[in-house]
């Protein structure tokens, strides 16, 4: 395993944490372009979990889980009642909320500048 030091090095040498959007956002469009946009889930369940309240990791993991499967839940249920009878996907739907919620994260993230 490597060490927390040697983590964040690898992390600061392809660009994570210093302040470029890059270098989040490409891998995350890449992830959904191959994955598909249920992905999105993926990516909203934790910041949830975190935004409301869920601080120690095994609680936030649980609650990531339980909003995770929520999320897929409402978007199938959704995806089936808006136009009935036709179905609209439930991956569209999950784009269709992931995306904003996405871009709102990373206007919220401190830039590198205002680290300290």
């Amino acid at each position: 395993m490597l060490s927390r030091r040697a983590m964040l090095a690898g992390l600061a040498a392809i660009g994570v944490g210093t302040g470029s959007r890059p270098a989040v956002a490409v891998p995350t469009a890449v992830a959904v372009l191959v994955i598909g946009p249920l992905s999105f889930v993926g990516l909203m369940a934790p910041h949830l979990a975190a935004l409301t309240g869920f601080r120690r990791p095994v609680l936030q993991i649980f609650a990531a889980a339980i909003y995770g499967a929520l999320m897929l839940t409402i978007a199938d249920w959704a995806g089936r009642t808006i136009i009935f009878p036709w179905q609209v996907p439930a991956g569209l739907l999950t784009a269709l909320v992931g995306g904003p919620f996405f871009l709102f994260m990373m206007a919220r993230a401190p830039r590198s500048s205002e680290r300290v």
